[in-house]
């Protein structure tokens, strides 16, 4: 079947916005130049701006498209399971996932950037999406009540985000299913978690230093 005008075209974009994710990625916002987006994407000049006025125009649409592509994978993870376990083990692994095929575009929406407004959105929608969920957990009682849900939130991301950014870099020295598990049990008991929990479950013992094994 002959590729249409529109899937060819479709096809080019998404060329383009998957090279300016590695170009911001690398360069920054202020450093990426129109010129490297077009090399990496192995497109003329011409071709790219009849997609795009400017590299801003690229960096707004690659932003939207990827804030809303994380915030529907975290929605549908919320529903994926009647326990809550169920739940953060899939939120884990989309997150997991998504860093492992699109590194340097996670590296890009979570990072924060230089005071990027359209950065700042992503990690903020990212934290106002958990903050509900902490409320509730704090009326049912298996979260802290001496723990602010806004500051929890945004701790949690910054962890994700810095464990993963790490480990995109070190491949090799844990399976994406032990870094799903470790993000797990930090989510679910904390860092220095004790006692037993709510739901009659109760922490995992401790491992060898060093260890990803839970």
């Amino acid at each position: 079947m002959a590729i249409t005008r529109k899937e060819m075209k479709d096809a080019t974009r998404q060329r383009l916005l998957s090279a300016g994710a590695k170009v911001f990625a690398a360069d920054g916002v202020q450093g990426a130049r129109i010129a490297d987006i077009a090399r990496e994407a192995e497109i003329a000049m011409g071709t790219l701006y009849s997609h795009f006025p400017d590299k801003d125009a690229l960096f707004r649409e690659l932003m939207r498209a990827g804030k809303a592509m994380v915030i529907e994978g975290l929605v549908l993870a919320r529903e994926s399971s009647p326990t809550r376990a169920g739940r953060d083990r899939a939120a884990m692994e989309g997150v997991v996932a998504f860093a492992q095929v699109y590194a340097p575009f996670f590296r890009l929406l979570l990072s924060r950037g230089a005071g990027d407004p359209m950065q700042r959105e992503v990690v903020d929608a990212i934290a106002d999406l958990r903050v509900p969920e902490l409320l509730v957990g704090q009326a049912e009682g298996w979260i802290r009540r001496d723990i602010d849900p806004k500051a929890a939130a945004r701790c949690e991301v910054g962890a994700v985000f810095h464990l993963l950014d790490w480990w995109i870099d070190n491949p090799d020295q844990y399976t994406a299913e032990q870094i799903v598990d470790q993000l797990c049990i930090a989510r679910r008991f904390g860092v220095e978690g004790g006692g037993a929990l709510s739901d009659g479950g109760s922490l995992p013992p401790a491992s060898a230093a060093g260890s990803m094994t839970p």
